[in-house]
Formats: structure tokens, sequence, C-alpha cells
């Protein structure tokens, strides 16, 4: 191999030192600059980091609702459950890249204890969270980050709360009567029940696929995705 000779090698020493040290001070600077374009947005980061933590522990209990129905042999409960555990993961992706968009790092979360209980309990115990987040988690939501006015949370939110809102009479059934009449109440949504197809972008949940576009996110419908039935 031939030798390089001292002045070869020096010609080109001080360029390569000027580009190592442009890199360190790149490497320096970007933490920073994540850390400052993500600075104007505290409060809006906070509600999303809360909300996608919430709707991913909802998606958890959903699911192992579930399962719950389909072993009690109540599988339109069951498909119903499912379908909604997919439309809460969808809002929690969407905050996730909210906060992704904010240069946060998403951790993983963590799958919660889930206690679950009869079906009937599971079903009105769902009932009255889907109520609730209807009535005042979504609009809390918005207030917290209406303030700084970032367009994208602001958006997310707005989709999950009217995706949920499509269902409000079927809820409030579902509250006024599983509590006396359980049996009836899940054996009509067992007859009743068709298909569920969940819209990937705003977690609208609908039993047909609407022409056009989406009612929620007005994104063409060829986003909706069909849910498979508890096996």
């Amino acid at each position: 191999m031939a030798r390089v000779s001292r002045p070869a090698r020096d010609r080109y020493a001080v360029p390569h030192r000027r580009q190592a040290l442009k890199a360190l001070a790149l490497l320096v600077w970007w933490p920073a600059a994540r850390r400052a374009s993500a600075a104007p947005y505290p409060a809006t980061i906070a509600a999303m980091q809360s909300a996608r933590e919430t709707e991913t522990s909802v998606y958890y209990h959903y699911t192992e609702f579930a399962r719950r129905a389909q072993a009690d042999g109540y599988r339109g409960v069951a498909y119903l459950f499912a379908a909604f555990a997919a439309s809460e993961l969808v809002h929690a992706t969407n905050f996730g890249k909210v906060l992704a968009q904010l240069n946060v790092e998403l951790a993983p979360i963590a799958k919660p204890a889930v206690s679950v209980g009869t079906t009937r309990d599971n079903l009105i115990r769902a009932a009255n969270g889907e109520m609730s987040s209807i009535e005042a988690f979504y609009p809390k939501l918005l207030e917290q980050l209406r303030p700084e006015g970032h367009a994208d949370a602001m958006t997310t939110v707005q989709y999950a709360w009217a995706s949920e809102k499509q269902h409000r009479d079927k809820i409030g059934q579902i509250q006024r009567w599983s509590g006396a009449f359980f049996e009836q109440v899940a054996r009509t949504i067992d007859e009743k029940t068709g298909r569920y197809f969940i819209c990937q972008i705003c977690g609208s949940t609908v039993n047909a696929v609407p022409a056009g576009q989406c009612p929620v996110c007005k994104f063409p419908s060829t986003h909706y995705r069909g849910i498979e039935p508890p096996g």
C-alpha cells in the first residue's frame, strides 16, 4: 500500500476538521431546536399526552369487554365493543401524531389493569363513559387547547368528538334500558347489528360506508375499513 505523505494528508485535514465541528454543532443544536419548536405549546402537549393515554386505556378496556361478551354469547355486543375499540385507537393515534409534530417523543403506553365485569355491567359502564366523553371530556379538552390555538390538535379532538356523537342516541338507549332490561337490549343489538366500518382518518363508526366522503372529516370514504367481528 502506498504511503500517504504528510503534506497530502495535511491538505485535507483542515476541511475535514471543519466538517466534523459543523456536524458536532448540528448535533448539539438539533435537540435544542426540537425543544424550542415545541415550547410555544406546553398546554397543547400536556392535553394531547393525557388524551392519548385516556383513549389508549379505553381501547384496551373495550377490547377486553369484547372478549367477555363473546365468551358470554353476546355476539352483537362483542362486535359493538370491537368497533368502538378500533375507533378509540384511531383517536389515540391521531393525538400521537400531533405530539410527533411538536417533537415530543412518544413513550409506549403500558396496558392498564382492566377490571372486567359481567357483560351487562361492562355495557352500562361503557355507555356511561361514552356519554361522559361527549358531554364533558371532549368539550373540556377543546377548552384546554383553545388558548394556544394549535389547529391540528383542535381538529383531531373535534374529529373524535363528532365521531362519538354519531351514536349518542344509541348510547342513551343503552343507558336507559340496560339496567332493568339487559337481555332484551343485548338480543336487540345481536339481531340488528350488521357490519361496522371505521374511518381511519377520524374514527367515524358506521354500519355502511357512506357515498363520497366521511360525514365527520370530509375525507374520501375510501378511508373506511371494515371491522371483523370477534372470532
